[in-house]
């Protein structure tokens, strides 16, 4: 009896080894409980089973869903090739119409300087003769736009060389267009065509409003630097010294800051 037991034992043993290492059957991920796959009991690997029909039925929808999503991935790498062709043609008209900018404030900057060189020492004008010819503000149109504004303003200085014409037509820009981005330019801009006829007093209020009013604008350093010049013609040693240093340790290696370090060095 016990070696029936026995060998009645081992047979389970091996029946249940057995059952354990039988494949299962897993669904068909199409929702087709006619075209069913299962693990293969030797390499694990997922092969359908059922007719052939059902096969090449599974592998058509299959290879369907597939082009469907390259389709679909094709049509947004366009769609995004559109996008960075279109930004980067927006990014190529800004840089040219910079550039530009660039181009024209540094010529108005070498005009506006080389008068400032010819007149370093104009007498303080007269009160009458500091205000603006009720003729001159005349020629400044309130039809423009903004840019055409600016350019008028700008033309006056580089191409007619008419100073006292340029004058009101940057108070005209600045009452027109107070929220340009010109602004700070047009405010210093007057700055320096007042100090050219004399009128320190409403040279200093264009520079000081360049410095105090807009923190940001790339002209608040040749703004603090005129300041100092004027203080410095003035007589105001120390008001002139705190301007310099102020651009020197505000935006140094820069060309107002060199200026000002030479200025500085003549108190």
């Amino acid at each position: 009896m016990t070696f029936v037991y026995k060998q009645a034992a081992i047979s389970m043993a091996v029946l249940f080894a057995a059952s354990a290492h039988a494949a299962a059957p897993v669904s068909d991920l199409s929702g087709d409980s006619g075209s069913a796959v299962v693990l293969s009991g030797n390499n694990g690997a997922i092969v359908p089973t059922g007719s052939l029909e059902d096969r090449v039925a599974l592998l058509e929808r299959t290879l369907n869903a597939r082009l469907r999503l390259q389709a679909e991935l094709q049509q947004q790498v366009d769609s995004l090739q559109g996008e960075v062709s279109e930004l980067r043609g927006q990014l190529e008209q800004q840089t040219y119409q910079m550039e530009q900018s660039q181009e024209r404030q540094r010529q108005l900057y070498q005009e506006l300087d080389k008068v400032a060189n010819s007149q370093p020492a104009a007498a303080p004008a007269a009160p009458a003769a500091a205000a603006a010819p009720p003729a001159a503000a005349a020629n400044y149109s309130t039809n423009q736009d903004e840019n055409q504004a600016y350019d008028a303003a700008v033309n006056l200085v580089l191409k007619e060389k008419n100073y006292d014409k340029a004058i009101p037509a940057f108070e005209g820009f600045i009452k027109q267009f107070p929220s340009s981005s010109y602004v700070p330019n047009a405010h210093y801009w007057l700055g320096q065509l007042m100090f050219n006829k004399g009128d320190r007093t409403g040279a200093a209020s264009q520079f000081s409003t360049v410095a105090n009013k807009y923190s940001k604008s790339p002209k608040r350093a040749d703004a603090l630097l005129k300041l100092g010049m004027l203080a410095q013609l003035d007589g105001k040693k120390a008001e002139a010294k705190a301007f310099y240093e102020q651009v020197i340790k505000g935006y140094p290696n820069t060309s107002p800051a060199q200026l000002a370090k030479q200025s500085l060095g003549k108190l």
